[in-house]
């Protein structure tokens, strides 16, 4: 009988040895791991209470480990087709960034899981976002950044009065340090149809330049005809009369320059060659 103890105490010795070996585990300076147990035979499992920091821990391999940041961490949140107060959709790229409190982490991990931040963060500040760019026009979206700064401020306290109630369900021992709602941007197809606006603008402001430079050129021509016929009766010219004039005073005008001048205003007008 003492024979079978001993092989009994020497089997479960090995197996022991074997199955429940000691292991150890890195932490770096800005983390913060967390150790589960895990008995297989005797004693309590589940989060440790506290916290491995930076250095080196030595575990059983039968508990398991998570490790998280506890620094500020930029979670980085793309947000396609958000609609603007009149219904254009719109694209955006948005960061929120949060810190984990320093020796909260199992409290974290029992409260809310390992992907804290999905589970309970990611579809509130989401809809923030949308709520708010929804009551701001494209162009202030695009290019107003007071707008965007004060979208920033308002989702930013609003996720923080949201993990104050989470909180006060469970602990949820998370910082919101910053929210970042970067300029929004249209969709190819949005960006197309601005292009193809901007296009039609643009066109119809050349055709009313050229309208204006027409009008006014018109309006210089009747009262440069108004005043040529002011002129030739102050004078008391016949048309013709008038129409030989002018013709001379444009031979002066060119001061010696080699020029032709059309005479007669018949079927067959004479041409002049004039230096």
């Amino acid at each position: 009988m003492k024979k079978f103890l001993t092989m009994f105490v020497f089997v479960f010795g090995t197996l022991m040895s074997l199955t429940s070996c000691i292991g150890c585990t890195t932490v770096d300076a800005d983390e913060e791991s967390v150790l589960i147990d895990k008995p297989w035979f005797w004693g309590h499992g589940g989060v440790e209470e506290t916290p491995v920091s930076t250095g080196l821990a030595w575990v059983w391999w039968s508990t398991s480990i998570e490790t998280f940041k506890i620094t500020p961490f930029k979670h980085q949140v793309d947000m396609n087709d958000l609609f603007s107060d009149d219904n254009t959709p719109l694209d955006f790229h948005t960061v929120i960034i949060t810190q984990i409190k320093k020796g909260k982490t199992p409290i974290l991990l029992k409260n809310y899981g390992v992907d804290w931040f999905n589970t309970n963060l990611y579809n509130e500040y989401c809809n923030l976002v949308r709520d708010h760019i929804s009551q701001h026009s494209p162009f202030d979206l695009m290019s107003n950044r007071a707008i965007l700064n004060d979208i920033d401020a308002k989702v930013l306290n609003s996720m923080r009065a949201f993990v104050d109630s989470l909180s006060k369900e469970a602990e949820f021992p998370v910082i919101i340090k910053q929210v970042t709602i970067g300029k929004a941007t249209p969709n190819e197809k949005q960006l197309e149809e601005m292009n193809n606006t901007a296009k039609a603008v643009q066109a119809k402001q050349t055709q009313e330049r050229e309208a204006e430079v027409q009008m006014a050129r018109e309006k210089a021509e009747r009262q440069r005809a108004i005043a040529d016929k002011a002129y030739r009766e102050e004078l008391g010219l016949t048309i013709p009369q008038f129409i030989e004039l002018r013709k001379w005073e444009v031979i002066d005008k060119k001061q010696g320059e080699n020029m032709h001048v059309v005479v007669g205003g018949n079927s067959t007008p004479m041409i002049y060659n004039v230096k």
